[in-house]
């Protein structure tokens, strides 16, 4: 009760007193509860479907007795103020990306992405087989009142939409480019003006000026957003975000309320929507990309490898730094470098070879 009266008394903003009149506590009848879930993302696109699938799915498995009501960003409260809904024990769930709440957790940026991290497929293994969720708890969302489940990872991302072209460490200097997390800090080393902004307010920041480029998720996503219709120099790779994580996560109380067996069902769908996005932003990426180029004139660019080898020496310097500064963030960090030494060496051998590998077979449809 302490911490739910600490956050009311401090006030969330995003909420307002409308706000809170409309998100009710859970609803109970007959055994049945609804829980209130809000989202740092749009209702447009594959974030927010992925939401809405995610409650339905709970409600289907629990044959109704856990019902989700979703709200997208900007329909309760703002895209960066889920989790504040969720702490004020207004709402019960919050979507979002673990980023976001840097401003909470010195070491919560972690459990989202690394800049020269693991990928997707790397990245899973080690929340659901080599201890993540559980240390991400324990570190990152248990201190702040929540339960926390991955609930989707974007993949590989691309590098971001610029409005000149960036060769060298020397155009990066004085730039102003949204970029959230740790990527975020290591560009800031370089004189980048870096700034944090929720989905729905990029696309404004950028037709006004106010920023010079952005990175977002990938192509899917991107040409949603409509950012080429603004910058049109679209670079890869996402040396930032190698592979993001989203999260979901929930009231303790809320979550300890659930019996085992609705827990249980509560996991399997967050992890069957981690599946969900990952693949369906994969599935459609480059055909988003094609269009990208070829229908609205987009210049698709590499960045240097002097500009990677560079960027990459200083991520090391940067995040090793930043992992300094709380125990929960190092032991974090730790863990991360461990897991990735050791994806490394196994990825070096059944992927990296094959991947340059395939394409010596020429194949051809029937």
């Amino acid at each position: 009760m302490k911490r739910r009266e600490f956050f009311k008394k401090a006030g969330v903003s995003a909420v307002g007193a409308a706000g809170a009149a409309t998100l009710a506590t859970p609803a109970l009848s007959q055994g049945s509860m609804e829980w209130i879930a809000v989202s740092a993302f749009g209702k447009a696109g594959l974030l927010g479907a992925a939401l809405d699938k995610f409650a339905a799915d709970v409600a289907t498995m629990s044959d109704g007795k856990l019902t989700i009501k979703t709200y997208h960003s900007g329909e309760l409260v703002g895209g960066l103020e889920a989790l504040d809904a969720v702490q004020s024990g207004t709402a019960q769930m919050g979507f979002g990306a673990p980023y976001y709440w840097e401003g909470k957790s010195d070491s919560i940026s972690f459990v989202a992405a690394m800049p020269y991290g693991l990928n997707a497929q790397e990245q899973n293994a080690w929340f659901y087989y080599g201890g993540g969720i559980e240390m991400a708890d324990r570190l990152s969302y248990n201190p702040l009142g929540v339960k926390f489940l991955p609930m989707g990872n974007t993949g590989n991302q691309m590098g971001g939409w610029y409005a000149k072209e960036i060769n060298t460490v020397d155009d990066l200097d004085g730039l102003k480019f949204r970029m959230p997390g740790l990527g975020g800090e290591v560009l800031k080393t370089f004189g980048v003006n870096v700034v944090l902004l929720p989905g729905n307010e990029v696309l404004p920041a950028l037709t006004s000026g106010a920023i010079d480029g952005t990175e977002w998720i990938g192509p899917a996503a991107d040409l949603g957003a409509g950012f080429f219709k603004v910058v049109n120099n679209y670079y890869y790779p996402g040396w930032h975000e190698p592979a993001t994580v989203l999260d979901s996560f929930f009231d303790m109380q809320a979550w300890e309320a659930l019996d085992d067996q609705t827990r249980g069902i509560v996991e399997r769908a967050a992890a069957s929507t981690n599946l969900w996005i990952l693949s369906r932003f994969q599935a459609v990426n480059n055909a988003s990309l094609q269009k990208l180029v070829n229908e609205n004139g987009v210049n698709l660019r590499p960045y240097s490898d002097e500009l990677l080898q560079a960027i990459g020496e200083r991520t090391a310097e940067v995040v090793r730094d930043r992992a300094s500064v709380s125990p929960e963030a190092s032991e974090l960090y730790n863990s991360l470098i461990e897991w990735r030494r050791t994806m490394v060496e196994w990825s070096g051998i059944s992927e990296g070879k094959f991947m340059n590998a395939r394409t010596s077979a020429k194949f051809e449809a029937i």
